[in-house]
């Protein structure tokens, strides 16, 4: 990050006039940790999406699991007799009643995983809406010091310009004076 700071403050130095080299470091500090800023919250979101892919991936896993224990079990109640129908009736009903438990609470946490990420870019828009606003500011502040020194050096053109004149109208006096004795 150094040596990024480095290179931009050496780059904007060669393409401006600058009249304040501190000023310049904290504004190349402040673009450069912004830039950090982004690249932390792309990794925490890519590391956010691998967890969701992970946890798809093992409910899955789980759901064939789960599938292939059912499909042994169906197996197991077609070879018994008819007497033990009525026992594989409730059998179904309480799987069927687990499956619409597993997709509710499936639901709900993916409900729960989109409301976090929903936060996490109103958190983020929140941030880039104040990190554009403070830049605003610094460069509504640059302007206005860049406007103080424009004043300036008008006002200091004009006095050396005044005391230019002077100076010429002295020395041309003190040469009429000379020329007349």
């Amino acid at each position: 990050m150094d040596a990024m700071v480095e290179v931009l403050e050496e780059e904007l130095e060669a393409a401006f006039e600058v009249k304040d080299k501190k000023s310049l470091h904290r504004y190349v500090l402040l673009l450069t940790e912004n830039i950090v800023g982004k690249e932390s919250y792309q990794a925490q979101q890519l590391e956010i999406r691998s967890d969701i892919k992970i946890l798809a991936e093992s409910q899955k896993q789980g759901f064939e699991l789960m599938a292939e224990r059912f499909e042994q079990i169906d197996k197991r109640f077609e070879d018994m007799t008819n007497s033990i129908n009525k026992r594989f009736e409730q059998i179904d009903k309480r799987f069927e009643d687990m499956l619409r438990y597993m997709d509710k609470r499936f639901e709900d946490m993916t409900n729960s995983i989109n409301k976090r990420f929903e936060q996490i870019d109103k958190r983020f828009e929140d941030m880039l809406r104040y990190m554009d606003k403070r830049f605003e500011q610094v460069d509504k502040r640059f302007e206005d010091m860049n406007n103080r020194f424009t004043a300036m050096s008008k006002k200091f053109t004009m006095s050396s310009t005044i005391l230019n004149i002077g100076i010429g109208l002295i020395i041309l006096m003190i040469i009429i004076f000379e020329f007349i004795r």
